[in-house]
């Protein structure tokens, strides 16, 4: 088993080892995720909306991992020719003739019957019921980024979190504030870490409002969050 076999092979372990929708489960998922961005031969496409297809196939994976057969003589093949059957439709559909819909109404699905289209899940076939289901993908997208995000503070690859800190503290970065602020459930409010390190709760504040808030913001705008979407 080669590294990229095994790298995949622990990350899907990983997730299946998880309670669904736990913090583990989350965080667990989100690697795998970002692993499978990175993948070579990964289905791409020049099309403007490609990122909305390749979203559209990371929430499949989410919902049906449980499907992929681990038992294979190459796990990166077989996983890979697993994504990319699904990918490649999400594809063509960009560029089918309604390429400027939302979504296309012909697009499987999970549910607890198998595989479904949108179109067999609209409640008869009313604009509300399709409005309802637009909302609801738009809702999942938003949730993915949300937790891309929540690894990205954990992670700070870049280290642009970590290295923007207030001038009375090292310690008061946006990594530091964010995974108080964010991370935490419920979040701290600023006034307790101000006395946790003994700096002025003005000095907190504005730090965290005027320089980690938009760098938080660039971070989601990058993994794909609009403005008028809410974390």
């Amino acid at each position: 088993m080669d590294d990229l076999d095994q790298r995949l092979n622990t990350l899907i372990t990983e997730v299946r080892q998880q309670p669904p929708n736990s913090i583990k489960w989350r965080f667990a998922m989100n690697r795998l995720l970002l692993e499978i961005q990175q993948l070579p031969g990964l289905a791409k496409s020049s099309h403007p909306d490609y990122p909305a297809a390749l979203n559209r196939t990371l929430e499949y994976i989410s919902l049906n991992l449980a499907k992929f057969d681990l038992n294979s003589p190459s796990v990166s093949e077989s996983f890979l020719k697993w994504i990319n059957s699904y990918l490649g439709w999400r594809i063509r559909d960009l560029y089918s003739p309604d390429k400027d819909a939302p979504l296309s109404l012909d697009a499987p699905i999970a549910s607890d019957f198998g595989e479904i289209t949108l179109l067999d899940n609209l409640p008869n076939s009313t604009l509300s019921g399709l409005d309802s289901l637009i909302e609801n993908s738009q809702r999942k997208t938003t949730q993915r980024i949300g937790l891309e995000l929540e690894l990205y503070i954990e992670q700070d690859p870049e280290g642009k979190l970590k290295n923007s800190s207030s001038g009375s503290s090292v310690q008061c970065n946006c990594q530091f504030l964010s995974q108080r602020r964010v991370l935490k459930e419920p979040p701290d409010k600023i006034a307790d870490i101000a006395r946790e390190l003994s700096i002025p709760y003005t000095t907190v504040n504005s730090h965290w409002k005027r320089k980690c808030e938009p760098i938080l913001q660039k971070i989601a705008e990058d993994l794909g969050y609009k403005k008028e979407q809410s974390l």
